[in-house]
């Protein structure tokens, strides 16, 4: 009688752990190819040419958008004298259709500088979409 209540227990667990368990292929990219519209990216802030004195934090925010599912991007902070990378973040959002960006970054500069945002978003279609603002930020 035990062996029979136990039953319904351990075949729960089996599903929870087949269910759960990870194959070799959840890493890779899923390609659609009937996906051939590319995201669309709004940059809500910060505006263009808008200046940000040193110790200010500029908040990066956006949205970006696709019709099929996003699949992943990045949103890089470049400093315009050297190419020098200030800030990067990833994102991997497998299906999203729409997603709401927002992203710190503290300004620490000793000289008057012009700084480029860059947001870029791919779908599972390969479709790429690229963003920028240029600011300037100020000792």
């Amino acid at each position: 009688m035990k062996g029979k209540q136990i039953l319904p227990y351990l075949f729960a667990g089996l599903v929870i752990i087949i269910g759960c368990s990870k194959n070799d292929n959840d890493d890779e990219h899923e390609y659609n190819a009937a996906d051939v519209v590319a995201p669309v990216i709004v940059i809500t802030t910060p505006t263009e040419n808008q200046v940000f004195s040193n110790n200010n934090t500029i908040n990066i925010t956006g949205k970006v958008t696709d019709d099929k599912g996003l699949y992943q991007g990045t949103i890089r902070v470049t400093n315009d004298a050297n190419g020098s990378l200030l800030k990067e973040q990833a994102y991997e959002i497998h299906g999203f259709l729409s997603y709401d960006f927002t992203l710190p970054y503290q300004v620490a500069t000793a000289t008057a500088s012009d700084y480029t945002i860059t947001v870029r978003f791919e779908d599972h279609g390969t479709n790429v979409t690229s963003k920028s603002v240029k600011i300037k930020a100020s000792p």
